[in-house]
């Protein structure tokens, strides 16, 4: 299935708005749309923020097929660091 996801992202007082289109397994996206799009979708803005240059970025709004707005979803998905089991 394919997907069209749009951001609007303000960095550093730059607006700015991308569209993607993505492939998206339909096992997955039956499961639960919103979460599974919402992960790529963070995948792609943390895409775009490195090409930014890692300024501070905020998310304003994001959407699927121009329909679905999952910006809280987004906002709420962050990345799972592994446990530290350094000795010190």
């Amino acid at each position: 299935m394919k997907v069209v996801i749009m951001t609007k992202l303000n960095t550093e007082g730059s607006m700015g708005l991308r569209r993607g289109s993505f492939l998206i397994s339909d096992y997955e996206f039956k499961k639960n749309p919103d979460w599974y799009i919402g992960i790529k979708a963070y995948e792609w803005i943390q895409q775009q923020i490195a090409e930014y240059g890692g300024r501070k970025t905020e998310i304003i709004q994001v959407t699927w097929n121009e329909e679905n707005d999952i910006t809280e979803v987004v906002k709420s998905i962050y990345p799972i660091m592994p446990e530290d089991d350094l000795p010190f």
